[in-house]
């Protein structure tokens, strides 16, 4: 299913979401670009998208990206609180960062669960997911995936990313996940020592039951070398 914003408070153009709406959860997926020098942006406190109605009236706190998108310092990124307020309303928290940062995505790909919700939430459809013909010298060792109906979530743990050579793309076989989920994702590199803002983001997708990635740029270095995402997908 497909809703498209009908405005937010801080200035970004309206965008596209790919939703699942049920009323135990809501799930995500879609990109929102912004310029954090817009008097819309500087007036905000948190950061509002309005949406059509959703199926739940406010939710608990989940993680969204938020990655630069500058060439001077790209593929950098963090993760910020995101919340539904109300049925028509998803909140993002505002981060200040260096002035000299300002223009950024939000990159969705993830669940919210109802505010107040005693009971477990339990993730059901798990597939005996195996990784294949991964780069020398590259290992993933934790890795799950989930398979329903709507959506799907996959979890992996990559190490030794600085195997490959700088922008060079590299590809690990999903064996058992459905190959006709597709999906455009981040990796997120945690690094052991300040470098601009944010960690290491590495553009990534799922297509045809492959994980692709594009490696480290020259401006990356990858002396710290894993990589881990968790991303829940929409699949109708």
């Amino acid at each position: 299913m497909i809703i498209t914003s009908t405005g937010n408070n801080f200035g970004a153009e309206p965008v596209e979401f790919k939703v699942v709406l049920n009323e135990n959860y809501v799930i995500l997926n879609g990109r929102v670009l912004f310029d954090r020098k817009t008097e819309e942006y500087k007036a905000a406190d948190v950061l509002e998208i309005y949406v059509p109605d959703l199926s739940m009236k406010r939710s608990m706190e989940t993680a969204v990206f938020m990655n630069y998108t500058s060439k001077q310092y790209d593929r950098n990124g963090t993760i910020v609180r995101s919340w539904i307020k109300d049925k028509n309303t998803i909140c993002l928290e505002k981060v200040e960062v260096n002035a000299a940062y300002t223009d950024f995505e939000f990159v969705f790909f993830c669940a919210y669960l109802p505010k107040g919700q005693r009971e477990t939430f339990i993730v059901d459809g798990e597939i005996d997911l195996q990784i294949e013909n991964l780069p020398k010298n590259m290992y993933c060792e934790h890795y799950c995936a989930y398979v329903n109906e709507s959506w799907a979530l996959i979890c992996l743990g990559i190490e030794n990313i600085g195997a490959v050579d700088f922008g060079t793309q590299f590809t690990l076989d999903l064996v058992n996940f459905p190959k006709d989920i597709s999906a455009e994702l981040l990796l997120s590199c945690p690094m052991g020592y300040a470098q601009g803002w944010g960690n290491s983001t590495l553009p990534a997708r799922i297509q045809n039951g492959q994980f692709i990635c594009d490696g480290y740029t020259e401006l990356q270095d990858p002396q710290v070398s894993c990589g881990v995402i968790k991303a829940y997908i929409v699949t109708e």
